[in-house]
């Protein structure tokens, strides 16, 4: 199954890199892994045949993934971490995760006013835990309650034409050099402030029941064979989503964490009682992992 995104440079960049379902063959018969098409995917996918039998790969946004997962359309797939706490059917696929110590650079809240009077914040409406991560800092860490409004996929050099007091910008175009007059937040790094805790935005879920066919460890082997070869992945990346290669690399490298230790887990449920209480959810689950 071939990823679509029209003109997108992160889906260009990715069409060149990453493994495809075999033209011709029929998805169904194979296990159906999705994994958002960000820049940080590239080291979990790294390994990862091109021409498996055994399994597809759909390349998608975070939004239209979880969607996916929750209608079957796939049976395995690394989503917003918010929507585990959402679907009691997910389990947690171990060692595999999108997480961040402090400043990741890549979840990004850009400021034109301060934040006591902020009153209209717009987001990305393909982030799902970024946007949940957001309001329970407004609400609990800032004492602030601004309201929220979706503005479709945001160019910082479109932030200007956006008719709000900030904008919450994730992915490969936060990574950018920020516009002049806002000042930026990063959400990553304001979590770790108020927690000392890792931040996991993603994480890997399989739906219960389903037999992986021993795909979890192949998964884990992928990303082992991405961690190690970093530099060649930022060299390849690069290019096409505009970027330097040393930011890149430096990124994927050292701001990006992809294993679910155990501080990421006391993260991870950190986050789900912090979203608790914030309201933004009715109760909390315990971290229920893939067993075969």
């Amino acid at each position: 199954m071939l990823p679509s995104g029209g003109d997108d440079l992160q889906f260009l960049s990715l069409w060149i890199i990453l493994p495809i379902c075999p033209a011709g063959q029929d998805a169904h018969e194979m296990l159906r892994f999705g994994c958002h098409n960000f820049l940080n995917s590239l080291p979990i996918l790294r390994g990862l045949e091109r021409n498996s039998p055994d399994y597809s790969l759909v390349l998608d946004r975070p939004r239209p993934l979880a969607r996916m997962l929750q209608e079957r359309k796939l049976d395995i797939a690394v989503v917003p971490s918010i929507e585990y706490l959402r679907n009691d059917d997910y389990v947690i696929i171990p060692d595999v995760c999108i997480s961040a110590c402090g400043p990741v650079g890549s979840v990004n809240l850009y400021c034109r006013r301060p934040l006591d009077k902020t009153g209209l914040i717009a987001f990305d409406p393909s982030s799902l835990t970024s946007v949940v991560l957001l309001k329970m800092l407004m609400q609990e860490r800032f004492g602030a309650r601004p309201r929220y409004s979706a503005a479709g996929q945001v160019r910082l050099c479109d932030l200007h034409r956006i008719e709000a007091d900030a904008v919450l910008v994730i992915g490969d175009e936060a990574l950018r050099e920020p516009p002049q007059g806002c000042r930026v937040l990063d959400l990553a790094e304001e979590w770790h402030k108020m927690t000392g805790l890792p931040f996991v935005f993603a994480v890997c879920c399989a739906r219960r029941g389903v037999n992986l066919g021993g795909f979890d460890e192949t998964l884990k082997a992928s990303l082992e064979k991405g961690l190690s070869e970093i530099p060649e992945i930022a060299a390849e990346a690069a290019p096409g989503i505009g970027l330097a290669v040393e930011r890149v690399e430096s990124y994927l490298g050292q701001s990006v964490r992809y294993r679910l230790g155990p501080r990421e887990q006391e993260g991870l449920r950190r986050f789900f009682a912090e979203v608790v209480k914030a309201n933004l959810w009715t109760r909390e689950r315990d971290l229920e992992f893939y067993r075969r």
